[in-house]
């Protein structure tokens, strides 16, 4: 289980992590016995409005690494933080932040949602987005689509960090987290083309910003596939 949850986190199976590592049935019995626990869905808050567990709070994990003042002030309040998927890092992240704040009683998922929705636990549904029919592109025909295109407006939806540290030129960037406070922004007669990290993201984004009237086209891959694309020239 520890390895599984390091693992997730992006970290080295060296030492064991500075939270508890707990699987859905001991989430489960906390719930029905702790009535103050705080189950965090570290997800944005698009995606965990969707889909989350019940009863859980939305608080993005770039959210609360910004400003831990969203945390309860009591640091022995006992929190679980947890993430869309096995691999998924956001909830470890988040957790470590709590940690580094002095929060003591600071718990990550196993395996996330799909260890929930696995042991047959049920799921609940805020606002959920109606999925839409978005047509992905590949890396090598979006570049040739940008040459002719003047109607595309690229939207990389990865944290503000990650696009420092390198962007397709031309993108703006809106990040996932703040999307459903930011889309108005972003202008309607244009095409949208969605990417994020490894474009397992996009297609719920771009169900709900269709929903909001766009048209939009999502990356194959994501960031992932463009760098591989333009390494390999």
């Amino acid at each position: 289980m520890l390895t599984l949850a390091l693992a997730a986190c992006g970290k080295p199976a060296e030492a064991p992590p500075p939270w508890k590592v707990i699987d859905a049935p001991t989430l489960r019995a906390l719930m029905a016995s702790d009535k103050d626990l705080l189950v965090i869905n570290t997800m944005s808050e698009i995606e965990c409005l969707d889909h989350r567990i019940p009863g859980s709070q939305c608080m993005a994990c770039e959210e609360i690494e910004k400003d831990i003042t969203l945390l309860p002030p009591d640091k022995n309040r006992v929190m679980v933080f947890y993430c869309e998927s096995a691999g998924c890092y956001r909830s470890c992240r988040a957790a470590g932040a709590a940690v580094k704040a002095g929060y003591t009683q600071v718990h990550v998922l196993d395996r996330g949602m799909p260890a929930w929705k696995q042991a047959g636990y049920a799921m609940e549904t805020v606002e959920r987005i109606p999925r839409g029919s978005i047509p992905s592109v590949r890396a090598s025909a979006l570049k040739q689509m940008m040459a002719e295109r003047k109607d595309l407006l690229l939207v990389d939806l990865r944290s503000e960090q990650s696009y420092r540290e390198g962007h397709i030129e031309g993108a703006v960037n809106k990040p996932l987290y703040r999307l459903s406070r930011d889309y108005a922004a972003i202008p309607l007669d244009r095409t949208l083309v969605l990417l994020d990290d490894r474009g397992f993201r996009t297609f719920l984004a771009g169900s709900y910003l269709e929903m909001k009237g766009y048209q939009v086209i999502r990356l194959f891959g994501g960031m992932q596939a463009w760098q591989e694309m333009t390494a390999a020239k």
